[in-house]
């Protein structure tokens, strides 16, 4: 049974279900697999893993050794803490991840949050945040831009903004729940890099406007062909929605075939625009 550690929440939940199932076999799919493979319990037979009374008993039994738990009883659930207190050894199956129900936000914050200096953010429970008192959102693609925000060339109006970072994992859960439950006439910018996979993200987080750079030589001159070259996928899914407003940016877009980071936006002091959906 060597590489227990291997198991993590979605197997233990496997598990829990056949052993409240009281079913004698399941679909032998990678899940499977990889549970008859590390606890070596089951018969396999063609696309399917059986199991005896005394199979399911010795399952329960080894699973219970690896992981800490009883799963006739217990399955992952909740945070690490929760998981913990349950007794699985490893507290990181837990399916709610640390991230969860966060965002990372600075700006104008929403009282009763504290004023802050420009350079600082807020990591924030969602339930922490008064979303009526949200008078603008600007979403910021890379986490080095949101740090830097304060520094850009930007449109006077986005000053009164809560700046929001658009993440991955759980923050970025976090910020889709946040502008999912954000009153409907509450404006949402996002600022992305200027490249398909950029203009794919401002169109799925269904912002109504976009923050773009006005094109100069120099900044074109710093956009990758190659990187836009790669974005074919977002290209081909930009042809096929409705943009509205930003056509005009697409179409440019693929005029330059260039991929324009927020970085070099930055670096050369690029003015950013306005431009609504």
């Amino acid at each position: 049974m060597a590489g227990l550690t291997r198991l993590g929440a979605r197997h233990w939940q496997a598990i829990h279900d056949l052993l409240r199932s009281r079913e004698r076999s399941v679909q032998l799919g990678p899940l499977w697999r990889q549970i008859h493979m590390q606890l070596e319990v089951g018969e396999p037979r063609g696309r399917r893993l059986h199991f005896s009374e005394a199979m399911l008993r010795s399952l329960r039994q080894a699973a219970e050794q690896a992981s800490g738990v009883d799963l006739l009883v217990a399955a992952p659930a909740g945070t690490r803490r929760e998981t913990a207190s349950l007794g699985f050894v490893d507290d990181k199956v837990a399916p709610q991840r640390p991230d969860h129900g966060f965002v990372l936000v600075k700006g104008a914050l929403p009282a009763p949050l504290p004023a802050l200096a420009p350079e600082l953010s807020l990591r924030v429970p969602l339930a922490s945040l008064e979303l009526a008192a949200i008078e603008q959102v600007l979403v910021i693609e890379n986490l080095d831009s949101f740090d830097d925000w304060q520094h850009f060339d930007a449109p006077a109006e986005l000053a009164g903004c809560l700046v929001l970072y658009r993440g991955h994992g759980g923050l970025a859960r976090g910020a889709r729940r946040l502008l999912a439950a954000l009153p409907t006439d509450t404006p949402v910018t996002a600022f992305p890099d200027y490249d398909p996979a950029g203009l794919a993200i401002a169109a799925a987080l269904g912002a109504s406007q976009l923050l773009l750079p006005e094109l100069d030589e120099r900044l074109l001159t710093k956009g990758c062909q190659t990187h836009f070259l790669r974005q074919f996928r977002q290209a081909t899914h930009l042809d096929g929605i409705e943009l509205g407003g930003w056509q005009p940016v697409w179409d440019e877009m693929k005029q330059q075939a260039r991929s324009i980071k927020q970085q070099h936006m930055l670096a050369l002091g690029a003015c950013l625009r306005l431009l609504p959906r």
